[in-house]
C-alpha cells in the first residue's frame, strides 16, 4: 500500500490550498497524464526512501509543463484580463480566480455566479460581450487574434454561439417570430441548414463583438494593469486578486461605460 501524500510545502498551508494550486498547474491535462506524472513522482520518492510529498507533485508538474514564450504569455494574459475586466464593467458575477498557467498554454477566469432573478435579453447580450471580450482584447491591444477563442465545444466562440442561437430560437428574444419555440438539441443542423437563423445568430455575435471591442478600448489601462500582474504571478486569487481589483475599480470609475 502506498503512503499518503505528506504536506511539506508549508507548515501553514491547508491541504485544500495546496491541492487547488496543484489543480491549477494540472489544468488541461487528461486523467491519464496526471496518473503518469503521479507515478513518476511516487517513484522518485521511493528512490529517496521517503514518503511522497506535495512538493514532489508540484515539481514534476512544473518541470513537465512545456515552456511558453513570453509573447504567448502576454497574449493569454491580455485575453483573460479582457474577460475579467468585462465582468467588472458589466457587473455580472464575481471573479474569484484568474490564471494563465494552463497546461495547454491557455488560461481561465473563474467566477462565482449569483442566483439570477431576471433572465433578460439585456443580461444575455452582456454575457455575449463577456464571452467575446478575450478575443476583442487580443484584436484591440495586439492587432491580431489567435485560434484560442475557438476550436472546442467549450471555447469562447462555441459558448457565445450557443447563447446567441438560444436567444433566436428558444428564449423568446428573436426579432422575427419571438413566440415560436424551436428546440436547439441539434444546434449544428440549425446553423448549417437554416441560413436565416445562422445569419441572425451571426448578427447578434457581430453586434456583441463590436461592443466588446469598444469596452476593451475604453478600459485599456485596466486590462494592461491586470495582465502585467498575471505575468508576475501566473495565477491571481484571494487577497492578491482583491487588491488588484481595487486598483482597477479606480481606473474604471474615470472611464465612460460602453
Amino acid at each position: 500500500m502506498s503512503s499518503p501524500v505528506q504536506n511539506t510545502s508549508s507548515p501553514y498551508a491547508p491541504a485544500h490550498d495546496v491541492l487547488r494550486r496543484l489543480a491549477m498547474k494540472a489544468n488541461g491535462l487528461t486523467g491519464a497524464d496526471i496518473e503518469r506524472l503521479v507515478c513518476e513522482a511516487r517513484q522518485k520518492a521511493r528512490r529517496e526512501q521517503r514518503p511522497l510529498e506535495w512538493r514532489d507533485l508540484e515539481a514534476i508538474l512544473t518541470v513537465a509543463k512545456p515552456a511558453k514564450p513570453e509573447s504567448l504569455r502576454w497574449r493569454v494574459a491580455l485575453h483573460e484580463s479582457g474577460h475579467a475586466v468585462a465582468r467588472l464593467v458589466l457587473k455580472l458575477g464575481r471573479v474569484t480566480m484568474i490564471t494563465i498557467d494552463g497546461w495547454d498554454g491557455g488560461g481561465m477566469v473563474e467566477t462565482d455566479q449569483p442566483a439570477v432573478d431576471e433572465e433578460t435579453e439585456e443580461r444575455a447580450e452582456a454575457l455575449l460581450q463577456i464571452r467575446l471580450a478575450g478575443r476583442a482584447a487580443e484584436k484591440e491591444l495586439l492587432g491580431s487574434v489567435t485560434a484560442g477563442s475557438g476550436g472546442t465545444s467549450s471555447s469562447d466562440l462555441a459558448g457565445a454561439t450557443e447563447l446567441a442561437l438560444a436567444m433566436e430560437t428558444s428564449l423568446g428574444f428573436a426579432r422575427n417570430a419571438p413566440l415560436l419555440y424551436r428546440a436547439t438539441d441539434d444546434r449544428a443542423s440549425l446553423l448549417i441548414y437554416n441560413p436565416d437563423i445562422a445569419n441572425r445568430v451571426n448578427a447578434r455575435l457581430e453586434a456583441a463583438y463590436a461592443k466588446a471591442c469598444e469596452l476593451i478600448r475604453r478600459n485599456r489601462m485596466a486590462i494592461e494593469t491586470l495582465a502585467r500582474a498575471l505575468m508576475d504571478h501566473d495565477t491571481l486569487e484571494g487577497g492578491e486578486l482583491g487588491s488588484i481589483f481595487q486598483q482597477l475599480e479606480e481606473m474604471l470609475a474615470v472611464l465612460p461605460n460602453p
